[in-house]
Formats: C-alpha cells, sequence, structure tokens
C-alpha cells in the first residue's frame, strides 16, 4: 500500500509523495529522495541520511528497515540529513 509522505532536502524544502508503500525500504526512499533533491537543484551529492520528524525531534532510521517497520505512516515527515561530519573542501 502506497503512503503519502512529506520529505524534506537538508534546506528544508518539501517533496510531497505517495511513491513509497510501507514495505518498501529506507534505504530506496533514501536513495531516490537524494535523487529527487540534487535533479531539483536542491541537494548537491553527498552522503545522507533519512530521519523521520516527530515532535520536533529527528531520529535516524535504519536503511535495513522497512518503512512500516521504522515507524513511518501516512502523513509522515522524513528528513534528508547530512551523515557524518562536514568537511570543507
Amino acid at each position: 500500500m502506497k503512503i503519502p509522505l512529506t520529505i524534506r532536502a537538508t534546506n528544508g524544502a518539501p517533496w510531497e509523495t505517495s511513491d513509497f508503500g510501507e514495505n518498501d525500504k529506507v534505504d530506496v526512499v533514501r536513495r531516490k529522495a537524494t535523487r529527487h533533491f540534487v535533479d531539483g537543484g536542491v541537494m548537491v551529492e553527498g552522503d545522507y541520511l533519512l530521519a523521520l520528524v516527530a515532535n520536533g525531534r529527528a531520529t535516524e532510521l535504519a536503511d535495513s528497515a522497512s518503512l512500516e517497520n521504522a515507524g513511518v505512516e501516512e502523513g509522515s515527515i522524513l528528513a534528508l540529513l547530512v551523515r557524518g561530519p562536514q568537511v570543507d573542501g
């Protein structure tokens, strides 16, 4: 079953989507969301993690978990966060 979600880029730009189902793995959603924002010029290529935002807190989701097992449900807000320390080039 597909579920409506809002996924936010690192700058907070939203992507409202129903492209994903409760059995999709977090890794798949993370990669597709990153590609969506990179292709749209909102983010640059990088190493990101996906977090579930609830009650003002972002909780990192394990790449191997399904959305359902990670607690993601209809109307959830997910956010891409930079993984690891930032390094200036």
